[in-house]
């Protein structure tokens, strides 16, 4: 596995742009950093199972139904089911990509093409309204009620289907031995399975605003097992909507300006699968940050340094300007250093150099405090989130 304190703070320069506006020359820069992500995987999961579970997997008579600019259609093409083989293999590709785990292992799929989904579990014991009872729920059997009810709420297909899977009262759509199969087989520790996806969608048009819409919301359940444990340890339902947005002066410039229909539900698969891969591990954003710059000789030569990522060459030049008797090129260039941490990882040392070229003039420019108080502000953020981003390394 690749060095996970080189993937935690290291930083790649994209692009560069300019800027200029009466009071400073600016230049802004795109980086990438690592960004924590909201869900929370134990770090001693480190070797990883997929599995492509879906139950949804023929025409489903509620979503394949769909508002077509005001007219109500039923589609032919179950385009939920490519839909759904897009959002599985991006969804794996992405996690590969971020290398948070050793090993990604993707598993053969489950067909469920003529199989429905039974829950025959008495709930009734644990909702009981004497207060005497002493029955209650485990993790386990919360994660199956939920998974449960969703499937059975969301699966509807068109055509009758001839077989059964009645849930295992602790594990769901899996039972122990299947579990334990896969374990062996693979080595993994834990086991992500896409149980659901479905897609719905819309195209709207208003005439009063004259904006054409496209809707496309994706609905996802993710079931998490600990395969050390042989635990069902998390049922995860979600819904992610992807929008497009355009000015139509009519109709027909309406079905133009917003993407073919298909193309929008493939499309959205990607992006939803993209968004969950960030949400569960952490992950490379890219972001923009100014730096000032100038017609000093050397600062123009610290210009070009940057340029070829040379940033402890361009700190050498802008630390030499902070004697400068112009209290412009000083802050400027403490500014400058801050930037200058940041890109080595010191995130202390760069709100130290910020804090200080905000002091120079202090709320007397405005333009330079706003931009100090704005990157004070992103650096205080990435050190919030770096202490996550070690929880979540195992680093603590």
């Amino acid at each position: 596995m690749k060095n996970r304190l080189v993937f935690l703070y290291g930083l790649f320069v994209v692009f560069l742009t300019t800027a200029c506006n009466t009071l400073y020359n600016i230049k802004t820069i795109e980086i990438e950093i690592v960004e924590p992500s909201t869900m929370s995987i134990s770090s001693k999961f480190k070797n990883i199972a997929i599995q492509y579970n879906n139950v949804n997997s023929s025409p489903n008579q509620y979503l394949n139904k769909y508002d077509e600019f005001g007219e109500q259609k039923t589609e032919l093409e179950n385009s939920d089911s490519i839909a759904s083989h897009i959002y599985f293999e991006n969804f794996i590709d992405e996690i590969k990509n971020q290398s948070f785990f050793d090993t990604v292992i993707k598993l053969t799929p489950r067909d469920y093409s003529t199989i429905r989904i039974v829950d025959t579990i008495n709930y009734a014991p644990y909702f009981s309204n004497d207060s005497s009872a002493e029955n209650t729920l485990s993790s386990e059997q919360i994660n199956v009620l939920n998974s449960g009810y969703f499937l059975e709420n969301n699966t509807n297909p068109v055509h009758k289907k001839t077989d059964s899977l009645i849930l295992n009262p602790r594990l769901g759509l899996y039972s122990p031995e299947q579990l334990q199969r896969i374990r062996n087989a693979t080595g993994a520790e834990m086991l992500l399975s896409l149980d659901f996806f479905g897609a719905s969608d819309s195209r709207y048009f208003d005439r009063r605003l004259e904006v054409a819409s496209e809707q496309v919301t994706n609905w996802t359940q993710w079931s998490f097992y600990s395969l050390v444990e042989m635990k069902y340890v998390l049922a995860y339902s979600k819904l992610d909507t992807v929008s497009w947005m355009d000015f139509a002066a009519n109709l027909n410039q309406a079905r133009n300006v917003v993407p073919p229909r298909i193309d929008a539900i493939y499309n959205a698969a990607e992006i939803s699968a993209d968004n969950f891969a960030h949400n569960l591990v952490p992950h490379w954003i890219q972001v923009e940050r100014m730096y000032y710059s100038s017609g000093h000789i050397e600062l123009q030569q610290a210009d070009e340094l940057v340029a070829n990522g040379k940033w402890i060459e361009a700190a050498e030049l802008w630390k030499k300007q902070t004697k400068n008797e112009n209290k412009n090129i000083v802050a400027k260039c403490m500014f400058n250093l801050g930037l200058a941490c940041e890109m080595e990882g010191d995130l202390e040392a760069a709100l130290a150099w910020v804090v200080e070229s905000y002091h120079i003039f202090g709320a007397k420019n405005e333009m330079h405090a706003e931009n100090c108080t704005e990157y004070i502000r992103l650096l205080s953020t990435r050190q919030a989130d770096m202490k996550i981003l070690d929880q979540q390394f195992g680093n603590q």
